[in-house]
């Protein structure tokens, strides 16, 4: 049996106690967006083999203040831990979202078909008719054409949720009355989305009895599931509308640790003007747009961020504004050199001075140095000891009655654990926050 170990909390970095002044900055600017409509799970799971992790009642809305979070008991949930991966047990649940603007007028089918990819096409469309997806509480049609503000329920039974790496309790950095600072490690998200619900961040930190049943605990920032390092949550509304104005802001500096393809030396210098022509590589190839000299030994790209598919969530830049497509935002990152790593790979410190989404995946691919195993952006899909590839589950397609065909439950694909991207320091305007380093970049040879 899979016991979780009873929670503990210890540093696993470096904190300036200077945070008791954090109640004195509370403010009412840069109030985050409200949380979407949570899910519900439905009961009736058999009792397993493995353990029942630590029972909470956390109440609507109080897993986290920005994005779905859980708002049933754990009591009922199974986990199991397998060759170190965390594996859920299956469960019934209910999804409920509310219709988005760039939903209205469209076919429900459409609409669940292009933006959730768990299941397929076919599925959906037998859910649908079957009335297990319905529109304000009523039986439509495939082909109902969705209006703002209606409200959608799909019932799916016996969801199977992707195995996560199993690294032991969840590390806390810092604790205080109004913050706490954890440590996330990568194939893990922080809240409850897509195939992810109880295998996320929040949710183990539930389960392991890091958070007590009950307590509310809001996001002030985003983490990609493929990221490790550090996460700030807030314990009260007033402390989550504090960081998040200072996160809007760019009042708080982050540091990040990335490994990339190639010699990332050989950009800075050329940059700096010490290896080649102006405005070319030591190669005498042109340098990327957007990239300039910031400080000695460190560089800047400018430009914009756009996304060009909601479905997979990919991201491109453009050096000037793009004019067609998704409103693009602009972005800055700065670069250092760390030290040179196996592979004629590079160990990258990363500077964002703005928060996009993958905005540093998308900057250091733009730049011709993907994070080496990104495979997103320019990098390849490969495992590594750290970040092993891990099994992707594929949703079954039920009958409608609610079987679950076994030679459909039995497909697998790999995909990553994790890639070699993490957040490494955040510098509050009263505090600093560092987690670990990861073993990836300490194989580096220092570049001082």
């Amino acid at each position: 049996q899979a016991q979780l170990p009873q929670a503990q909390a210890f540093p696993c970095g470096h904190r300036r106690p200077v945070l008791r002044t954090l109640s004195s900055r509370i403010c009412e600017r840069g109030a985050l967006d409200g949380a979407a409509a949570m899910p519900k799970r439905r009961a009736g799971q058999k009792e397993g083999s493995s353990s029942a992790a630590t029972p909470e009642e956390g109440g609507a809305k109080r897993s986290c203040h920005d994005g779905p979070g859980l708002v049933t008991s754990l009591e009922s949930i199974r986990y199991q831990i397998v060759g170190g991966l965390r594996h859920v047990e299956p469960y019934d649940f209910d999804f409920t979202t509310h219709v988005k603007q760039r939903w209205v007028g469209r076919t429900l089918l459409e609409v669940f078909s292009k933006e959730f990819v768990a299941y397929s096409a076919e599925y959906y469309q037998a859910s649908i008719e079957a009335g297990r997806v319905t529109v304000n509480g009523q039986k439509v049609s495939p082909g109902h054409e969705l209006r703002d503000g209606e409200r959608i329920v799909h019932r799916a039974v016996r969801c199977r949720e992707n195995p996560v790496l199993d690294r032991g309790l969840i590390r806390v950095v810092a604790e205080t009355k109004e913050l706490l600072v954890v440590s996330k490690p990568s194939s893990l998200p922080i809240h409850p989305c897509g195939s992810y619900r109880y295998n996320s961040l929040i949710a183990l930190l539930r389960a392991q009895g890091t958070v007590a049943p009950g307590a509310e605990l809001f996001t002030t920032h985003r983490l990609d599931r493929l990221t490790s390092g550090l996460v700030i949550f807030a314990k009260t509304k007033a402390a989550a509308r504090q960081v998040g104005a200072w996160f809007q802001g760019s009042e708080i500096r982050k540091t990040y640790l990335a490994r990339v393809r190639g010699s990332f030396r050989e950009l800075i210098d050329s940059v700096s003007g010490l290896g080649g022509g102006e405005g070319q590589h030591t190669d005498g190839a042109a340098l990327p747009a957007g990239v300039t000299l910031a400080s000695e030994g460190r560089i800047r790209l400018n430009g914009f961020i756009q996304c060009i598919d909601h479905k997979v969530g990919k991201y491109v830049y453009a050096f000037e504004r793009p004019t067609v497509g998704e409103e693009a935002k602009d972005a800055e990152t700065q670069f250092e050199f760390a030290g040179a790593a196996p592979n004629g790979e590079s160990v990258v410190r990363c500077f964002p001075s703005t928060g996009r989404t993958h905005q540093i995946r998308v900057h250091l691919n733009h730049l011709g140095y993907p994070i080496a195993n990104d495979s997103c952006y320019g990098g390849e899909l490969r495992g590594d000891p750290s970040l092993p590839l891990i099994p992707h589950v594929r949703q079954a397609h039920n009958g409608v009655d609610g079987e679950v065909l076994e030679e459909e439950a039995a497909e697998t694909t790999m995909h990553p654990s994790g890639i070699f991207l993490h957040a490494l320091t955040y510098r509050l305007p009263d505090d600093e926050f560092t987690s670990e380093t990861p073993l990836w970049a300490e194989e580096s040879e220092s570049g001082g």
